[in-house]
């Protein structure tokens, strides 16, 4: 796949759920206590035009208002520093408030870019943050399916990756609302998973789950066929990374069924 149909893949995963992620970012990220907010105009023109990811008026709950503007980077681009500043001096000019920058770097790679100018006459910075650092149970908490998605982003710590995955898959079949919905949220699961490397264990995860869809309802359960079940807890008890207790939990089966499963397997 060329970098820039990649690129795409990416950008039209944040703009389907940006609302819902900038709003978990400023909040258990970025710390910002919002009061109030209100969305802007995202077209800033002089002699070129520019356009933020998302630029947002806020007002904290100190009582200060300031704009926010975040950039979701997957390049490491070496002039990003020479953007942000362009897009600080236009905010500045138009708006005439003080203004908060953040880029939000989403690759998975140490990142190297510029981040702060400090010449004669000239100090500037922007904000890195680095999405592989953000603890994923943030978004693994959140009730919105939009968010539990980019909880794959984040960073599992000492939670193996299957299992990490296994818990996010299975939050996001509580928090989609509809069988569509479902649907999109697995989907863009699978294209974040190759920012991680993670596209072999998120497909066995999703295909584990794939013959529970039902056929005359919205959203996921967990009342299918038995055979199915057992051919995806063998498939996991392989791999030896989930519990018993969390599989019984998983396909909604006793501990007894899996530990079964587990037996047959060692004979």
């Amino acid at each position: 796949m060329s970098s820039k149909k990649e690129g795409n893949q990416y950008d039209k995963i944040f703009k389907e759920n940006l609302e819902s992620v900038t709003l978990a970012l400023i909040e258990k990220v970025l710390h910002i206590q919002v009061s109030s907010y209100e969305k802007l105009p995202q077209e800033l023109q002089r002699t070129v035009e520019r356009r933020p990811d998302q630029l947002l008026k806020i007002t904290d709950k100190q009582d200060h208002t300031f704009l926010l503007q975040l950039e979701f980077q997957l390049v490491d681009e070496e002039g990003m520093v020479y953007r942000m500043l362009e897009y600080r001096g236009m905010l500045s000019r138009k708006y005439e408030l003080s203004v908060k920058q953040y880029v939000i770097f989403l690759s998975d790679q140490q990142p190297k870019m510029q981040t702060r100018i400090e010449e004669p006459d000239l100090s500037y910075a922007f904000r890195l943050v680095q999405f592989s650092t953000i603890d994923y149970e943030l978004f693994l908490s959140s009730e919105k399916g939009d968010e539990v998605v980019f909880a794959i982003l984040g960073k599992f710590g000492n939670t193996h990756p299957e299992e990490a995955l296994a818990r996010i898959v299975e939050r996001i079949n509580q928090t989609s609302v509809s069988k569509s919905e479902l649907q999109r949220h697995l989907q863009q699961l699978r294209i974040l998973a190759n920012l991680r490397k993670l596209t072999p264990f998120i497909e066995i995860m999703i295909d584990s789950i794939t013959p529970y869809i039902k056929k005359d309802d919205d959203f996921l359960f967990r009342e299918g066929k038995l055979e199915g079940k057992q051919e995806a807890i063998l498939k996991l008890l392989k791999d030896g990374v989930l519990t018993t207790q969390q599989l019984a939990s998983y396909f909604d089966v006793t501990e007894e069924f899996v530990e079964e499963l587990r037996k047959s397997l060692s004979q």
